[in-house]
Parts: C-alpha cells; sequence; structure tokens
C-alpha cells in the first residue's frame, strides 16, 4: 500500500491495488442552489461554497481507464491537484476514485447494472460514462437527475447537444470528448489533404488502422463513409449502409493501393489510431490519423493538423461524449456529490485535466484555457463543431463490421472492384 501526503493540506491520499484512492476533499451538506431561467450567454460553472458537515462524506467516483490517476503521472498528477484545491473549499468529504474499464464486461456500464440489484452497497455516488451509456442507465433508472441551470448554461459543442437532450443534459454533466484527426508532414504541399482528390494528387502516403482487433471499422473509416453521403440506418432505425457511398469509400481505397500511397502490409499490421501516430513519428507516412487529444499533447514540429478527409474536403469526426452522472439516492450525499462533480467541471478543471489526459473538452471555453495558437484554437473549434455523435451500439457494431468486412477485400486482392468490395459489405448486414 502507498501512501501520499499533501503536506501543508493536511491530506492524505491512500491508493490501493485494487485501484481506489481514498483522498479527504470536503463537503457539506447540499447548499440550495438559485432557480434561474437557461440562457444562451455562457457562465462559468458556479465554484462550491463551504458548508461544514456535522460529519465526514466519503463519496466514489467510478472513472474509466483512459481517465486513470494512477497509470500516467501527468494526469494522476492533475487529477490529485484538482482533488486538493477542492479539499480547501469542502474540507469534510473524502472520495474514493474507482478505476474501471470503459466499456464491455466488467465495464462501468455493466458493473453499475450488476451493482444496482445484487449489491447496492457498493454503488457509485458519481460515475464517468459514454453517452450510450449515460443513457441506458438513465432509463433503467441508476441515475438521479442534476441541477438544469448547472448544465443548460454550460457553452457545450453542438455535438452535446446534437445527442437526446432530455438525457445528456438532464442526467449528465458533459466532461470530455474523444475523437481522431490527422496530422501531415507540412513539407509534402502547401494545400492540406483534406479531400481524397488532395491527397491522390498530392501524393501523400496514408497511415490508417486497417487491422482493428474487434473486426470492427475504425472511427476513420466510418467517418470517411459518412463524409461521402452515407447513412447508417433506415427509417426504423435499423443498420443500413448505401451502395453508393460504399463504392465511392472502395474506389478511392483501391486508387491509394494502386498509386502506392497505401503500404498494405504496414497497415494491415495497425489496430487503432495511436499505433498509427507511434509510426508517423518515426518517420513513415506523409499523413496519419492520430487521436486528437494525443496530437495536442505534443504536436510534432514539421507537422500540421487536419481532420479525416471526406470527398469535398469538408471537416468531419467521429465524436464521443463522456458525461458525469449521480447515482446515490441520498439527499445529504446528493448534495455533497452535486459540489464535487460542478468543481470537476469547471471549465478551467476540464482544460488542465484533458491536456493531461490526452482527451478534449466538451465546452469551448477550456479549449481556450488550453492556450494554443490562435489558428490551432480555430482549427479544433472547427473540428469539433463539426463532429457527428458515435452510433448508438444497435447500428455501430453491424455497420463497422460491415464497412471492415469490405475494406479487407479490397486490400487483401479478395475482390477486383469497389462495386464487388461494396456487395461484400450489403451482404454481411443481410441476416
Amino acid at each position: 500500500m502507498k501512501i501520499l501526503r499533501f503536506g501543508l493540506l493536511g491530506i492524505v491520499l491512500t491508493i490501493a491495488c485494487s485501484g481506489c484512492a481514498w483522498l479527504p476533499v470536503s463537503g457539506g451538506p447540499p447548499s440550495p442552489t438559485p432557480t434561474a431561467s437557461p440562457t444562451s450567454t455562457p457562465e462559468p460553472t458556479p465554484t462550491p461554497t463551504a458548508t461544514p458537515l456535522p460529519s465526514i462524506a466519503t463519496l466514489t467516483l467510478w472513472v474509466p481507464d483512459f481517465l486513470s490517476p494512477y497509470e500516467d503521472a501527468t494526469g494522476g498528477a492533475i487529477f490529485h491537484e484538482q482533488l486538493a484545491q477542492f479539499s480547501l473549499i469542502q474540507p469534510d468529504i473524502q472520495v474514493q476514485i474507482i478505476v474501471k474499464k470503459a466499456t464491455g464486461a466488467g465495464g462501468l456500464y455493466n458493473m453499475l447494472s450488476t451493482a444496482y440489484a445484487a449489491a447496492p452497497s457498493v454503488l457509485p455516488d458519481v460515475i464517468v460514462l459514454s453517452e450510450h451509456d449515460l443513457r441506458a442507465a438513465a432509463n433503467a433508472g441508476y441515475l438521479q437527475p442534476l441541477d438544469a441551470t448547472v448544465v443548460q448554461t454550460a457553452d457545450f459543442f453542438p455535438l452535446v447537444r446534437i445527442a437526446d437532450p432530455g438525457i445528456t443534459t438532464t442526467y449528465g454533466m458533459p466532461f470530455i470528448i474523444t475523437a481522431e484527426q490527422t496530422a501531415y508532414r507540412q513539407k509534402i504541399g502547401a494545400t492540406p489533404p483534406l479531400s481524397w482528390t488532395t491527397i491522390l494528387t498530392g501524393n501523400y502516403s496514408l497511415l490508417f488502422p486497417a487491422a482493428p482487433t474487434d473486426g470492427l471499422a475504425s472511427d476513420m473509416i466510418l467517418a470517411a463513409y459518412i463524409g461521402a453521403g452515407g447513412t447508417t440506418s433506415d427509417e426504423n432505425g435499423k443498420p443500413k449502409l448505401d451502395r453508393a457511398a460504399l463504392e465511392q469509400l472502395y474506389r478511392f481505397v483501391t486508387e491509394m493501393v494502386e498509386q502506392k500511397l497505401i503500404d498494405v502490409e504496414r497497415v494491415s499490421n495497425l489496430a487503432n489510431a495511436t499505433a498509427c501516430w507511434q509510426l508517423y513519428q518515426e518517420g513513415n507516412g506523409h499523413l496519419t490519423v492520430v487521436p486528437a487529444g494525443l496530437y495536442w499533447s505534443a504536436p510534432l514540429e514539421g507537422s500540421l493538423p487536419g481532420w479525416i478527409p471526406t470527398p469535398n474536403g469538408n471537416p468531419i469526426t467521429i465524436g464521443h461524449v463522456w458525461s458525469m452522472a449521480m447515482v446515490s439516492r441520498d439527499p445529504y450525499r446528493q448534495g455533497a456529490a452535486q459540489k464535487l462533480l460542478e468543481w470537476l467541471t469547471t471549465p478551467e478543471q476540464v482544460a488542465d485535466l484533458t491536456r493531461a489526459t490526452r482527451t478534449l473538452p466538451t465546452r469551448f471555453h477550456a479549449i481556450e484555457l488550453w492556450n494554443l495558437l490562435p489558428e490551432q484554437t480555430a482549427f479544433l473549434k472547427q473540428l469539433l463543431d463539426n463532429a457527428v455523435p458515435s452510433l448508438p451500439p444497435s447500428i455501430d457494431t453491424p455497420v463497422r463490421r460491415a464497412l471492415q468486412i469490405g475494406l479487407t477485400a479490397i486490400l487483401n486482392t479478395e475482390v477486383k472492384t469497389p462495386e464487388d468490395a461494396a456487395s461484400y459489405a450489403l451482404n454481411s448486414m443481410r441476416p
């Protein structure tokens, strides 16, 4: 067991082998929050006010593994510092941080739904969930509504508003975004490779993940398909792919292979955008996909940012929104949890945390606090203003699987034409 002591603050953080930490950070019974009408003018998230507690309140916070304060030295230091600062305002709350898988078996939603019925005593007070898990948890009755005046006055990117507002801004405080972009070598040409034509005429060799471990097409391929005008569901909400958009996408890939702008053997060993970025940093390729937060944590000299190329060059990315939600049903603990939630989601705290954990804020003001060059801030705003929401699992999985099947057929020369690859993809979606 490792114990870290914050000297002058008199705060003790205990990190157990189970991935939990106890940090005294304050709290008082919930102070009444004045009711205010929603306004279109962004307002700062209110700073929690100190209210003495008759005894120490212990809150449990569940976070996804990519926000773990224990896996990354910088991210962990920022997380601990933010909680320590909060403790100066609310000295009678302890926070236990538990890290879980982001999704799947043993993931946040899976464990929440299991514990809700079988072991309610281990439920968290606050949890960070993806937009689809947030909706499922709210519909199942696992979450408590938040103070509407706090959520609705925030300057969120449109991506947050596109999702069901009855869920997203009622049961969750939008917190961070994960998304992908591209990076390209500046010396190749003056025209950014944002359209398929520019890539082909400019001879930009491309790195992208053609070997996802789960067999589902990457965000880049999905975004490129949507950017080509492809739809993903029919009028009944069932998964659907468009032949014309598929053929256009696979024709672009075919032309890149023919011009040797795609090294099939190389990309067939790349599982994700992080692997592409690592290879690009070693001097391979002229253009690569990269997790946006990872790129901005340390922009590479001689490279410039771009978005995922589309036929017409219009910006696009798939945005995955993660929100903080409240689980506790106890009014006393809810008040303490609300104060903690408000503190962690202020633009200042989010700006620092997202930079450290290589993610993106849900609010433009937080990106402004990154203190980038004006053109860099403008790029991120344009990227996130044009982000499209991630697909619900019932659509996402079959659509991505079909896209990958067609892509693999092209790369492995199982088919000779884009039309045949499109047929492969479409046939894979049939019952």
